[in-house]
């Protein structure tokens, strides 16, 4: 089989960490099938638009004479990888700026995909990640090359306030985009319900993100004996990851719990205030952004994990403490609840401080009860790569068989 996989949003020189699970999920995905042949494709859309201020055009050209317009590498996974770039003009207006946003990535990935067709034949699908921009340019270029193009969704709120009209509904890339797809998934069962309450595809898998299979393997086990109680939030620190909930919740808990939060952004300070009001500046430790080479040995460290976001569609950070053998605290937001069930942790309501108090209070006299090896058990049935890698098959199979319900019926 031939996929070629397009995300929507890649690591650039400024976010490196940007879209860096698409690229990780690509590389397992080849590397599980070795038979096949996997490629995908980065881009910089916001380093290829051509600025309208004059006084910014003399950088901007020197960082496009410096990007190239494609290169081609073929990593150890066996994955082929592009990178390419091309400057455009932007568009103006509440939707015509998104349309023609799609449109350049469809003419940035023109010639990657092209040079892959070039190498080994017509692919059977597209597969692009999050309707905006990758979906729409996909759809674009499946149609120019007869190619089906496989949607998996991960934006959330769905659809973002960005793609919608004044009145609430999703704008005409967006349905135009769904329209156009052969086959839907997303990586939560709430966001699939979403998608279909919306009218926007009748029938969505639901296809989780994933990790390799041995993640958190060596960091897996209890942390050394402590007179503390640590806990651990990957994320934020942001509203949108309920961290002001986080610092309420942990104040209302016994001097021997702690915290440590790994992220950055500019709510920080504030959250940080807060923390020396709650008079718990000393049980927080403001760990800032860590490569994601050094998070398994972070995972180790703590005792259980907590994020209590107001919103989240699926939450990566959830399955990577799982591997680790850590024990979940989550709300009940969408995508944690295809995640944390009895046997792994705790849900609570959204914006409950109350509840949260009593769900980490009853974790520091309970993570016992939930032995790593257990929870890396849990992680391996349902989010390793080896677990995955078979459902995304049968997913594409399906898809090219013209039977997105798996019933072995042609539609």
């Amino acid at each position: 089989m031939r996929i070629f996989v397009l995300p929507s949003w890649c690591p650039t020189q400024d976010a490196p960490s940007s879209g860096s699970f698409f690229f990780e999920q690509a590389h397992l995905l080849a590397a599980a099938r070795p038979d096949w042949s996997v490629a995908i494709c980065a881009f910089d859309l916001a380093a290829s638009r051509i600025p309208w201020r004059p006084w910014q055009l003399p950088k901007f050209l020197l960082g496009a004479q410096r990007r190239p317009r494609l290169a081609h590498t073929i990593a150890g996974s066996g994955l082929h990888e592009y990178t390419v770039g091309a400057p455009f003009l932007p568009g103006f207006g509440a939707e015509r700026r998104w349309e023609v946003n799609a449109a350049a990535l469809a003419r940035h990935v023109r010639p990657a995909l092209t040079d892959f067709i070039r190498r080994g034949g017509t692919p059977q699908l597209i597969h692009a990640h999050a309707v905006y921009p990758a979906g729409a340019a996909a759809i674009e270029l499946g149609r120019e090359s007869g190619i089906p193009v496989a949607l998996t969704e991960h934006l959330g709120p769905f659809p973002p306030a960005t793609l919608c009209r004044q009145d609430g509904q999703p704008m005409r890339l967006v349905a135009r985009t769904y329209a156009g797809a052969k086959g839907h998934s997303a990586v939560s069962r709430s966001l699939a319900d979403r998608i279909v309450g919306l009218g926007l595809a009748s029938d969505v898998q639901v296809i989780p993100n994933f990790l390799p299979d041995d993640y958190g393997a060596d960091a897996a086990g209890t942390r050394a004996q402590s007179d503390t109680f640590s806990l651990l939030s990957v994320g934020g620190p942001s509203r949108e990851k309920g961290t002001d909930v986080l610092l309420r919740a942990l104040a209302l808990c016994g001097p021997d719990v702690v915290l440590r939060l790994v992220g950055d952004g500019p709510e920080r300070p504030r959250l940080q205030q807060l923390a020396a009001d709650l008079d718990i500046a000393d049980r927080v430790r403001w760990l800032g952004l860590l490569p994601r080479s050094s998070m398994a040995g972070v995972y180790r460290d703590c005792d259980a994990f907590v994020l209590p976001s107001r919103a989240e569609t699926f939450g990566v950070a959830f399955i990577e403490a799982l591997a680790c053998g850590k024990p979940l605290i989550a709300t009940r937001c969408g995508g944690p609840e295809d995640i944390v069930r009895a046997g792994n942790g705790l849900l609570v309501p959204i914006d409950d401080v109350d509840a949260l108090a009593v769900a980490l209070k009853r974790m520091r006299h309970e993570s016992m009860n939930y032995p790593p090896e257990q929870l890396r058990q849990d992680f391996r049935a349902r989010f390793s790569a080896s677990a995955v890698v078979n459902d995304i098959e049968k997913w594409y199979s399906r898809i090219l068989r013209n039977d997105p319900r798996g019933d072995g019926q042609a539609n």
